[in-house]
């Protein structure tokens, strides 16, 4: 396959996927990171047609229009990816690569040799390429597959162009004004149309994984606290109590006390921002491998695993401790609120969910009864 046709494929998908961009952003306007991606793709496959017709350019934008393309179009690219992940972009970090080399090609002695220049646009590529394949690789913490995708993607394509730069130090001086029409050249276009195809794709696939882990927690997880809800909480005792192998644990469920109050006397607003402080002491105290969720209301509950019933107990008290030391600042407002708690250990010798909860919630009436602020264990 000739270089000519490869260029052609490469500025067909480069467009395809820049219209499959565009059409994603209409539909979720307010992730800009789509319109990134369809401006980078729309540079870089108008930077091909130019490479395709340099021969008919004059010798000024031979040598600048095609390479400052391309340099832009990888630029948001690198924009792109910063933007999905939620960090920012200044206009200098985003127009710099291609000032910079513009301002280099204005001496004399790098305009006057395309191997200079050849080399130089092929160096700021490999380092774009680098630092968009990076933007991915440095939030692997989320577990998306095609994560991987776009950083082998981009790692194919950045080692292209550091070949191409070795190819500039090696051959500079024997380059035409024209780029190398030779088996380098084929070699990258087919590495590119890999690169142009993959990256669209995991680009897709990536959003859309994502979007399906958000989906799954806003099912699972309360909106308010960001705690587990209730059906997640039932549905991990639920398993835990399946599972043959198991160890002594307690079910503990807490209440607010007099929470009614804060909201009649401060407003909803400082109700949730209670709630919210609350829900904080509750995951800073009962860590992995405890299970805490919002229960309802201002009712909370936690699964304490591999625990004694002292020791349950000993964290249920911990924990209200800590809620009635705890200042919450909701605007101008200082708020004190305590915690009354139900334990209920496996030691009662019962095996259903709802029998546990029961007891637990007979030792929460009973710690209410007896003046709030307490902690009831009762154990069969």
């Amino acid at each position: 396959m000739e270089n000519f046709t490869l260029f052609g494929a490469n500025a067909v998908v480069v467009f395809v996927m820049a219209s499959a961009f565009f059409v994603a952003g209409r539909a979720r306007k307010s992730e800009q990171f789509w319109t990134s991606w369809f401006l980078a793709n729309v540079v870089i496959g108008f930077a091909i047609l130019a490479f395709m017709f340099e021969r008919n350019l004059p010798d000024l934008f031979l040598v600048t229009v095609p390479n400052v393309l391309l340099v832009l179009g990888l630029s948001w690219r690198w924009r792109a990816a910063r933007e999905f992940a939620g960090r920012a972009v200044s206009p200098l970090a985003l127009w710099g690569p291609s000032i910079l080399f513009i301002v280099v090609c204005a001496w004399p002695w790098v305009f006057g040799s395309y191997g200079a220049v050849y080399t130089i646009v092929n160096a700021l590529l490999t380092c774009l390429a680098v630092a968009s394949g990076f933007e991915f690789w440095r939030d692997r913490g989320d577990g998306l597959p095609s994560r991987y995708g776009m950083v082998a993607a981009y790692g194919i394509i950045a080692a292209s162009f550091a070949a191409r730069v070795g190819q500039g130090l090696w051959q500079g001086s024997e380059m035409s004004r024209h780029l190398p029409d030779d088996l380098m050249l084929m070699i990258h276009l087919a590495v590119a149309l890999l690169h142009i195809a993959a990256t669209g794709a995991f680009a897709l696939s990536l959003a859309y994984e994502r979007d399906a882990v958000r989906l799954r927690r806003l099912a699972m997880h309360d909106s308010l606290t960001g705690l587990l809800n209730r059906s997640a909480f039932e549905a991990r005792i639920r398993d835990y109590l399946a599972t043959g192998e198991r160890h002594d644990f307690a079910i503990v469920l807490f209440d607010l006390d007099h929470f009614k109050q804060i909201n009649d006397t401060y407003g909803h607003a400082v109700g949730d921002d209670t709630l919210r402080a609350c829900a904080k002491v509750f995951s800073e105290s009962l860590r992995n491998p405890s299970i805490v969720a919002r229960w309802g209301g201002e009712e909370f509950a936690a699964i304490l695993t591999n625990i004694s019933a002292a020791d349950a107990f000993a964290v249920a008290e911990r924990v209200r401790r800590k809620i009635r030391a705890t200042v919450i600042m909701s605007g101008q407002h200082e708020v004190w609120v305590t915690v009354s708690a139900g334990v209920c250990h496996s030691s009662s010798g019962l095996e259903n969910f709802d029998e546990l909860l029961k007891r637990a919630d007979a030792g929460l009436y009973t710690a209410k009864h007896n003046g709030r602020d307490c902690v009831q264990r009762l154990v069969a």
